[in-house]
């Protein structure tokens, strides 16, 4: 009996040995490669999903009158392309929430620049066509960036402008249209603050190029002495005064004023602050 218990606990003792060397021996002989696959399936931060595509407007041009949208969509981990629109409706410059604010700061009560410019009405659109480098090591259109983008710009205006002439004023209703075209570059910052909420931060940017337009202002000019004409015709050439070549000409016939433009494009595009929504 006594040999019997023995055998028996040796036995269970062996067993117990080669049930446990069983399971070592599984993970010590797992086929090569295994390891190594199972640690790439977990996804890194540096090469895990992010969102391709956003939606966003800026709340910036808002304060001038100006709405838009934008869509940017990932062309690969951390360069982007997007297009953007922007359409301003018929707009007293001067009336709006930032406007007033600059002419607060630029001209005094009463000046004669604000006067003429409190009349001034323009409506525009705009698209702007952008490619951005962002940095860091997530991907997405996260971290700091910087773009390059093009921008094709349509304007008109409606201006009546009051010209005091010996005779009396004479109110020229000067309306006109013109194309702008350029390009430039952008530095700035776009940040996640929630699941799918993008802050897009511009820092400082701008464009140039080239603008082109018309302008005419039909009106009976036909008591407007010689000396009167050629004040009228400094005066409409002068509304943009860039040194020298002003960049506008005109024409002061006895139906009217017609003016050509040919003006830099030039757009500063600084502090603005746009948010979105990442898909």
């Amino acid at each position: 009996m006594h040999r019997t218990l023995l055998f028996v606990s040796a036995a269970l003792c062996l067993n117990f040995s080669l049930s446990a060397q069983t399971v070592t021996d599984t993970s010590a002989t797992r086929p090569p490669g295994m390891e190594e696959m199972a640690t790439a399936e977990k996804p890194s931060k540096r090469n895990g999903p992010y969102y391709k595509n956003i939606i966003k407007t800026n709340l910036s041009t808002i304060a001038l009158g100006n709405y838009g949208l934008t869509y940017e969509r990932m062309l690969t981990r951390k360069i982007s392309a997007s297009i953007g629109y922007r359409f301003m409706p018929s707009t007293n410059i001067t009336k709006s929430p930032l406007g007033e604010k600059v002419m607060d700061i630029v001209a005094e009560e009463g000046d004669d620049i604000a006067q003429q410019l409190d009349k001034l009405k323009m409506s525009g659109n705009a698209v702007t066509l952008e490619f951005r480098v962002y940095t860091g090591r997530r991907p997405g259109a996260k971290g700091f960036y910087a773009g390059l983008y093009g921008r094709y710009s349509t304007f008109k205006y409606d201006y009546p402008y009051d010209f005091e002439a010996p005779s009396g004023n004479t109110v020229v209703p000067l309306k006109g249209d013109s194309k702008g075209i350029g390009g430039g570059v952008i530095l700035g910052g776009q940040f996640m603050i929630a699941k799918r909420v993008v802050v897009d931060l511009f820092i400082i940017g701008g464009h140039y190029g080239r603008m082109t337009g018309k302008a005419e202002g039909l009106t009976d000019l036909s008591d407007l002495d010689e000396a009167d004409r050629a004040e009228l015709k400094a005066d409409i050439e002068g509304l943009v005064d860039l040194g020298g070549d002003n960049g506008i000409k005109a024409d002061v016939r006895d139906d009217g004023v017609r003016a050509d433009i040919k003006l830099p494009f030039l757009g500063v595009r600084g502090l603005g602050l746009t948010v979105g929504f990442a898909f």
